[in-house]
């Protein structure tokens, strides 16, 4: 017979060989692949448990087949919880229950639609789409008024997803059920017709949109047909007049200049400086001077390019030139910015208003026609609009260079100034605030607006402003933008959120609460009558006007403090509603579970018997607004698909469509292609993080010995492991994992690796190996460690998420583990059925990199048979006290020693070596080497 030495010499050569030749036999491959097969078709641990084929198998590959038969033993193993420290499996001395556990998800909590942080994500974002409306409100408003020029029919704007958003935007209506073709009957109504489209709707919002547009009944803007503010030709012609008034002249004329006075009593040279450098018309020629001659005080005030650019000595003199080449090409070459500036402006023009309101406009419309930079707004539009003027001024040709009507309009324009200003003032008001649309029906009364602090700031100063001009009640009650401030001020809102006695108010109620104190008084609501000076009549004739200074600065403190609560309590309502029905509860009988898409996609009305929440938006509205989504990106239909997809897959169905909002949306569910909830797709499973906690504070203990210091050390890798698990909540890639040196030293530690030894791009191609690939880094140049930590996670080789490793049962890491354990299983008994020796020996040598703790050489009779054996300890060692079996042991094995393949190596031969010669009667000359002539040391074997 063979010896143990020399078999597990041999095998040990080459360990791949023997491995590939066992799993190649017929019955070791037969039951592999059943259980590949099967195993992740197993519905629950009892499942699991009464089909033996799967159920030795995982036994026989963990080195727990002797324990085969105790199935109620090894369930309470599968269903402990690695995390908690007193579960069952934690508190076994064998650690092999341990890593048995981690392999499976039992313990895994059932399924739900949304895991936790997945529903918290939805409610925060669903939140939030109310916090961030109005955002983009300067740049949609830009894009409206450059737009709106182009617009000659009201199929161009209605074609247009960003005008007509905000259009609809403007008015508090949602788009979700607005077609294009109803809209075009709104906005081509004749608002003075009480018998036209528009005024047969019963929302007054429509007949308050038409008012805004000037719409022919054939959709087109009726007359001369709309023009931009300038003509290429037009715009050419002005840029002309400005190159030849402005940098030409300069040009031209600045190697003329001797001193500075030269330059500032040329009116163009004087114009063209100012323009070019900045400098307002409130700056005097005095000032300008200064700047031009004294650096020191053109740099303190903001003018030190300016005084760069010319050469003036402090007496105002020049030595030789006012300019070098160089600096007149620099200034003229400045005057090409303004043009181009000019240029892409006058695209967003709608009207001569536009122009006057910005100075770098206005200022290069002055330089083209040579009239003085302190020309007036007013003069500057008379001189666009009116030839008379024009001619007056000296800039006869200005009207000619333009397609604005007498009133500064566009020529044939879609809507006039005063409409563009007008949507322009609504569209800031609703961007910054958002329907919270209680019944999921828009524009009904339930509606109540969730206002920004944007919007409540913008409300204030229109409060603030136009509560001056109220000479009336009735004035007052027409505004409803005043009326809403008001009953939000003193919490009156229109759905029972009110504070004081009245829980509601309509615009009558109001009214009469402003004009008779005696009703105030009744209702509770004297302080809201005495902050106004209403007469019986409704008329105001106190000195104060509608209110006073102080009652006017009250109100607002109360409406800054109090704006926003109606609206949140809706939100309150709504999203109580959503945890309450995502949730499911799976088993209990409840109707309000969620099992599949199905229940997903049913309204309140039929999800649960509750009618409290009939009218509450459903769970579908609520995702949907959640992503920035509505039911018309992505009907109930498309949802279905887009759910049941796997939304991980870069080639998948939800890819294709290409938008981040259907990714995102798509990503927080965990319906499988059966439309069934399947398990949720994190970077590691549950198994799998509590498998690395367990791992991480033995070893951050490892080598301390019981105390107050191993007692810190214990409670710090606690809170180690608590920071983990949270920090890889917010992992959504690779890239976002090896981002976070604190996560990747966790996992590196867990395993016995020394973070210091790997960087981030070192870990990065391990990683994107490709694990099939035998010469691939992961198989060539990394640690062995990393191929089970990298099936762990759940990346791709791109480092994308993938719900390709996942199982129900089993994670794809796990299973491959679990087979090659079976594997290694197979040849140790294979070899242990000739000599017994040999299976210790290479069940030793898998496990040792593993041990964290001599207690699980205690707990281990194999383990602790090779220990024994390998120095000779008595065999009634094992009736001692644990703790003195371990002091005992700490004089042989260093615990370091052992992730040590070199040291381990050394172990295990020294083991063979005395197995055999205690198995023999002769013993071998590597043992006569080993001991020393028969005298065996105890310090320094692994060493």
């Amino acid at each position: 017979m063979i010896s143990s030495s020399v078999a597990y010499a041999m095998l040990s050569k080459d360990m791949k060989t023997s491995l590939d030749r066992v799993s190649s036999q017929a019955t070791v491959k037969q039951n592999a692949d059943y259980y590949a097969e099967n195993i992740n078709k197993v519905k629950d641990v009892d499942d699991f448990l009464g089909n033996y084929k799967l159920y030795s198998y995982a036994m026989t590959a963990y080195g727990l087949s002797d324990m085969t038969y105790a199935k109620a033993f090894m369930k309470k193993v599968l269903e402990s919880d690695l995390t908690d420290p007193n579960s069952f499996a934690n508190k076994l001395a064998d650690s092999r229950y341990k890593t048995f556990a981690a392999a499976y998800n039992f313990h895994t909590p059932a399924p739900q639609a949304q895991t936790s942080a997945q529903e918290d994500d939805t409610i925060g974002l669903y939140t939030s789409s109310y916090e961030d409306s109005g955002q983009d409100t300067a740049a949609e408003s830009n894009y409206f008024k450059s737009a709106m020029r182009d617009v000659d029919n009201v199929t161009d704007l209605v074609a247009d997803p960003r005008l007509k958003a905000f259009v609809l935007t403007t008015f508090g209506i949602d788009g979700t059920y607005v077609s294009s073709s109803f809209l075009k009957s709104v906005l081509t109504s004749d608002v003075n017709d009480p018998n036209s489209f528009v005024n047969t709707q019963a929302n007054a919002k429509y007949q308050d949109m038409a008012k805004y547009f000037n719409f022919a009944a054939d959709g087109t803007t009726g007359g001369t047909p709309p023009q931009p503010p300038q003509s290429a030709a037009q715009q050419a012609d002005l840029v002309d007049r400005a190159n030849a008034n402005g940098k030409d002249y300069f040009a031209s004329t600045i190697g003329t200049v001797a001193n500075v006075d030269d330059l500032l009593s040329d009116q163009k040279l004087n114009n063209f400086v100012r323009v070019v450098y900045n400098v307002s018309n409130t700056v005097s020629d005095a000032d300008l001077k200064t700047y031009l001659t004294d650096p020191a005080t053109a740099a303190s005030s903001g003018y030190k390019t300016l005084n760069s650019a010319f050469g003036f000595n402090a007496d105002g003199s020049v030595s030789g030139s006012a300019q070098t080449a160089d600096q007149t090409a620099a200034t003229t070459a400045r005057f090409d910015q303004s043009t181009a500036y000019y240029k892409r402006i006058m695209e967003t023009v709608t009207g001569a208003d536009d122009i006057v309101a910005d100075p770098a406009l206005s200022s290069y419309v002055k330089i083209a026609f040579g009239v003085p930079l302190t020309m007036s707004d007013d003069d500057v539009t008379k001189m666009l609009t009116d030839p008379t003027f024009a001619a007056s001024v000296g800039a006869p040709d200005a009207p000619s260079d333009f397609n604005f009507n007498a009133d500064g309009s566009m020529v044939g324009s879609a809507q006039t100034t005063d409409q563009k200003n007008g949507i322009v003032e609504k569209y800031t008001l609703n961007s910054l605030q958002k329907v919270v649309d209680y019944d999921d029906v828009p524009g009904e009364p339930d509606d109540v607006y969730y206002v920004t602090p944007a919007a409540a700031d913008f409300n204030k100063a229109y409060f603030e402003k136009t509560i001056k001009t109220i000479t009336s009640v009735d004035q007052l009650m027409a505004d409803d933008r005043l009326t809403s401030y008001i009953k939000a001020a003193y919490s009156l809102g229109k759905h029972g959120y009110g504070s004081g006695l009245v829980d509601g108010l309509d615009n009558t109620g109001l009214r009469q609460v402003l004009v008779n104190g005696g009703l105030a008084t009744q209702l509770g609501l004297k302080d809201l009558h005495d902050a106004f000076n209403f007469n019986a009549d409704g008329t105001v004739t106190s000195p104060d006007g509608a209110q006073s200074a102080a009652n006017t600065a009250q109100v607002s403190k109360q409406y800054m403090a109090r704006y926003d609560d109606e609206a949140k309590d809706f939100i309150d309502d709504i999203t109580s509603n959503y945890k309450k029905l995502i949730t499911s509860s799976v088993g209990t009988g409840t109707f309000s579970d969620i099992k599949d898409i199905n229940d997903f996609l049913r309204d309140n009305k039929q999800i649960d018997f509750d009618k409290k929440n009939d009218d509450l938006p459903d769970l579908y509205h609520v995702a949907l607004q959640a992503y920035g989504l509505t039911e018309a990106d992505l009907p109930k239909s498309m949802a279905r698909k887009v759910l049941t997809s796997d939304a991980y897959d870069p080639k998948g169905y939800v890819a294709s469509l290409k938008d981040d909002r259907i990714t995102n949306f798509a990503r927080a569910f965990n319906f499988g292609a059966d439309g069934k909830i399947g398990p949720s797709l994190a970077p590691l499973s549950d198994a799998s993080m509590a498998k690395y906690a367990t791992n991480y504070k033995s070893h951050a203990t490892m080598y301390m010995a019981d105390g107050p210091l191993k007692d810190k050390a214990s409670k710090d890798a606690t809170t180690d492991v608590d920071n983990f698990a949270k920090g890889m909540a917010d992992v959504k890639s690779l890239d976002d994992f090896l981002g976070n040196s604190k996560l990747t030293d966790f996992i590196l530690k867990s395993v016995g690796l020394d973070p210091k030894d790997y960087d981030k791009d070192t870990l990065k191609k391990i990683f994107t190996s490709d694990p099939e690939d035998k010469k691939s880094y992961l198989n060539t140049k990394a640690d062995s460690k990393f191929k089970d930590i990298v099936a762990d996670f759940n990346f791709d080789k791109d480092g994308n998420m993938t719900r390709s490793k996942l199982g129900t049962v089993q994670d794809a890491g796990a299973l491959d583990r679990t087979q090659s354990a079976y594997v290694a299983q197979q040849l140790e008994t294979q070899q242990g059925q000739s000599n017994d020796g040999t299976r210790l020996a290479l069940y030793f040598a898998r496990q040792a990199p593993n041990i964290t703790s001599l207690y699980t050489i205690l707990g281990d009779k194999a383990l602790f048979q090779v220990v024994q054996t390998a120095f000779s300890l008595p065999t009634q060692m094992s009736s001692m006290d644990v703790d003195k079996q371990v002091s005992m042991l700490q004089k042989f094995i260093d615990l370091k020693d052992l992730g040590d393949p070199t040291k381990v190596d050394k172990l295990v031969k020294r083991f063979t070596a005395m197995y055999d010669i205690q198995n023999s009667t002769t013993q071998a000359p590597a043992l006569q080497i080993l001991t020393n002539g028969g005298t065996t040391k105890a310090a320094g074997i692994l060493g």
